[in-house]
């Protein structure tokens, strides 16, 4: 029997979106074939695991040398962001009417949404992200953002289906991200997050090989995001957190889909190049994240409060961080400042963080966000 085919392009701006799609591509049964598409971090993490994937020319914002978003350059950059844009629209159309999926399911890509209407082809789009969040304060913030959403929202509704990894209002992470284009209410669905089950036997076994002293509470420091935003992080918290040495277990992983996944004994603390393991969260008892929506996620189905650290500029991540601290989750702290040591006791002592996380586990229990994708797939191949 000729297996269906379900093309997934993804949004390659640091692995979250990878990483999302790769779980939902891995729990597909046998009678289906999948083929990614792809690009920077995105490309790397799914080649590193094994994934046939096709390297597509990046369309994302523009980086500083220190790793922050350049607001300026982004904007300086539009006219070659909207040619790349097009460029996309030409390859994706001609790769759609060779491959001929059953199915696209697009992680935050819009090209080949458009294009699969084009070909009456069946697409479903998994976005955290509706509209262009604005960094300005003033008066004119909301209506251009509101502009540019319903912009947005009218090319996102050429999809059949507009999934939403994350738990319905009240409790949305991602709240400030997509609010407001209400004519899309009906064709959107809140799934809760997209999360791997937790594997006791690698749990335990992780306790293990980083020697976890069990008297003390252990901090998890995932690095996460493009790899020019990931050096100075980690340095800065690397710096902070030597005051705290001898009072936790501390857990560093670095971001880098290409490295090894082994840990490493360093001064004060245990690092990995890349850790794949969901578990990290789930023996933790506090996590420090970028502002990432995935990382938020698996925060909050492990029940941990979190020290959210958003890319300096980065829109969405700032709000995913707002978001967290206004549900009292966790902690939105900005890059410059020096409190990861406050943070850290403030989200393990207080009771109202604990109380939170707990509550909130329970809810993302009632969920399971890569049935319900697979279900849509069924839907339609």
């Amino acid at each position: 029997m000729q297996k269906k085919k379900i093309y997934f392009p993804t949004f390659g701006s640091g692995v979250g979106h990878a990483n999302r799609t790769s779980l939902i591509a891995n729990s597909l049964e046998k009678n289906y074939s999948y083929m990614f598409s792809s690009f920077k971090d995105g490309y790397e993490f799914l080649l590193a695991n094994k994934f046939q994937c096709k390297k597509i020319y990046p369309l994302d914002i523009s980086w500083k040398k220190d790793g922050t978003v350049s607001i300026t350059r982004t904007i300086m950059k539009f006219p070659l962001l909207t040619g790349i844009f097009l460029y996309h629209l030409k390859n994706e159309y001609k790769f759609l009417r060779e491959y001929k999926p059953d199915v696209v399911f697009s992680d935050s890509r819009l090209s080949p949404i458009l294009c699969a209407k084009k070909l009456n082809i069946p697409s479903i789009v998994i976005l955290n992200q509706i509209k262009l969040l604005v960094e300005i304060k003033n008066k004119r913030k909301k209506r251009l953002e509101t502009i540019n959403g319903q912009i947005l929202g009218n090319f996102w509704n050429y999809a059949n289906e507009i999934l939403i990894p994350d738990l319905p209002p009240p409790y949305t992470i991602c709240k400030e991200n997509i609010e407001g284009i209400d004519y899309l209410k009906d064709k959107i669905s809140y799934i809760g997050f997209i999360e791997k089950q937790i594997d006791e036997d690698r749990r335990i076994s992780l306790i293990n090989e980083l020697n976890i002293d069990e008297e003390k509470k252990t901090i998890y420091v995932q690095i996460s995001g493009p790899k020019q935003s990931r050096l100075s992080i980690y340095n800065k918290i690397i710096k902070q957190i030597e005051s705290v040495k001898d009072e936790y277990n501390i857990i560093i992983s670095k971001g880098d889909p290409n490295g090894e996944s082994i840990p490493r004994k360093k001064e004060y603390w245990t690092e990995f190049d890349w850790c794949p393991w969901r578990e990290m969260f789930d023996i933790s008892d506090c996590v420090i994240i970028r502002g990432g929506h995935s990382s938020i996620g698996n925060a909050i189905s492990s029940g941990k409060p979190s020290i959210i650290i958003p890319i300096k500029n980065q829109s969405e991540q700032i709000q995913n961080a707002k978001r967290v601290n206004e549900l009292n989750l966790g902690v939105y702290m900005e890059e410059e400042e020096n409190s990861v040591v406050k943070n850290i006791k403030l989200v393990i002592n207080e009771n109202k963080f604990q109380k939170t996380t707990k509550e909130f586990r329970k809810l993302t229990k009632t969920y399971n966000g890569i049935e319900i994708c697979k279900e849509k797939i069924r839907k339609y191949a």
